[in-house]
């Protein structure tokens, strides 16, 4: 398995901190056989935060992010998360941890988790909002929340909870954070056929200040939150049992 560089652990470490609200609903919510569509080593992240499962089963797309683990109730599996070889109802739990951003036809992927997951089972889903570029060029959306309900509702799927995860403000947070990894284009997280006008160099030392007084500004008015631009929105959702 290919190791995350240093600055990908740094933003992963930030993104658990900041959704730290998901491994409380894991907790919650997972159970038995356990599906992680896109999840890379989001594995060891999830059992070391206790996160219950029976087995564990890690679809990847990339070669390169094949978990190796020394655990039998550890599978990872090769494949599209938009057109998975499981059987239908294989999966009591179904996670997706900001993976739909990724793919090109993100409402496919939504209807494969619905797909596999057993009846009366649960998804738990990260699904951002507000995100700037990252992994490019794998990067494709935004969602909001109406995307979310009519999304989910066309896949069959009930939600038993939409949470929204940060704000206007931690968003503002965010952006200025990666403005300097998008100014000195950190791998991932730009595109060089972008270019720069010859006011950008001139006004970096500006913007680089303003942007750094905006984090820590920003991270304090947080606290006081509106949701209307969340970071993610955390979505629980229920397959209807039959009937």
């Amino acid at each position: 398995m290919k190791a995350k560089s240093p600055l990908l652990r740094l933003l992963y470490w930030a993104r658990d901190l900041r959704s730290r609200a998901l491994f409380g609903a894991l907790r919650e919510h997972c159970r038995g056989d356990v599906l992680d569509v896109g999840g890379w080593d989001f594995f060891l992240t999830a059992d070391a935060k206790q996160v219950p499962f029976e087995r564990w089963t890690t679809l990847e797309h990339d070669q390169d992010r094949l978990l190796k683990i020394e655990d039998a109730r550890v599978q990872v599996a090769y494949g599209d998360g938009c057109r998975m070889s499981f059987a239908s109802e294989s999966f009591d739990t179904v996670l997706n941890i900001q993976v739909l951003e990724h793919v090109f036809e993100p409402i496919r992927m939504v209807e494969e988790c619905a797909r596999v997951l057993k009846p009366g089972g649960k998804g738990v889903f990260l699904i951002p909002t507000t995100s700037t570029m990252h992994l490019a060029p794998h990067y494709h959306y935004n969602f909001s929340r109406f995307w979310i309900r009519e999304a989910f509702a066309r896949a069959g799927l009930e939600i038993v909870e939409l949470r929204p995860l940060g704000g206007v403000w931690s968003t503002f947070a965010s952006r200025a954070l990666f403005f300097f990894l998008q100014a000195f284009r950190a791998p991932g997280m730009t595109d060089r056929e972008i270019r720069r006008n010859a006011l950008f160099y001139l006004l970096f030392p500006l913007q680089a200040l303003v942007a750094l007084l905006m984090i820590p500004s920003c991270l304090i008015l947080s606290l006081g939150d509106l949701a209307e631009e969340p970071n993610n929105h955390l979505v629980i959702v229920r397959k209807p049992a039959r009937t």
